[in-house]
C-alpha cells in the first residue's frame, strides 16, 4: 500500500503543475483606435513609444471573421466594416493579440491625396465582400523605404488559425 502511494503522489502531483501551452487558442486578435499618439519625425509612421490604445478595440475578436494571409486581407463583420468606413484619412490604429500590439499603421481612403510610405495602411475605401485590404505604404511601397512587415506575424497567424480564421 505505502509504494502504491509513493507512486501516486509523484503522478498527481506532476498532473496538477503541467501547464498546457494553449498555442493561441482563445486568444483575441482586435484592432484598436489609439488614444495619444505621435508620429516620427519626417515619417507617416507611428511612434510606438508615445502610442496609447483606447480602452476597448474598435474590431472586436468576434468581428473579424477571416484573414487571408496571401491577400492581406480582413474580412470583418457588417457592423465593423461600417464602423471602419467612417474613419477619416491617417486615422491611427493597431492590430494586436491579446492587446499586445502586433503593428500600428493608419486607415487611408484610395483617394487620398496624401501618401503614407513608412507604415502598414488599410484601404477603407475599396472593401468589397465586407474584406478589407492591409498594404505596405500608401499609395503603394516606395522603392528604398522599408516597412516592417508584421502583416502576417507568426502570433498573430497562429491566433486566427486557432480559432479557424485563416484563409
Amino acid at each position: 500500500m505505502k509504494k502504491l502511494i509513493f507512486l501516486i503522489i509523484p503522478i498527481v502531483f506532476n498532473l496538477l503543475s503541467c501547464k498546457k501551452d494553449d498555442g493561441g487558442v482563445g486568444k483575441n486578435v482586435e484592432i484598436y483606435l489609439l488614444k495619444n499618439y505621435q508620429v516620427m519625425p519626417g515619417k507617416c509612421q507611428v511612434n510606438p513609444l508615445s502610442s496609447v490604445l483606447q480602452d476597448t478595440a474598435t474590431v472586436k475578436n468576434q468581428d473579424i471573421l477571416q484573414y487571408s494571409k496571401t491577400d492581406y486581407q480582413f474580412k470583418l463583420s457588417d457592423i465593423a466594416i461600417q464602423k471602419v468606413k467612417t474613419f477619416k484619412d491617417k486615422t491611427p490604429f493597431a492590430v494586436t493579440v491579446d492587446k499586445q500590439v502586433v503593428y500600428y499603421g493608419f486607415f487611408k481612403p484610395n483617394f487620398s491625396s496624401s501618401s503614407c510610405d513608412n507604415s502598414i495602411t488599410m484601404d477603407i475605401t475599396t472593401a468589397t465582400e465586407n474584406k478589407i485590404s492591409v498594404n505596405l505604404g500608401y499609395p503603394g511601397p516606395l522603392q528604398g523605404v522599408t516597412i516592417d512587415d508584421q502583416r502576417n506575424n507568426p502570433n498573430l497567424i497562429r491566433a486566427l488559425k486557432n480559432q479557424g480564421k485563416l484563409n
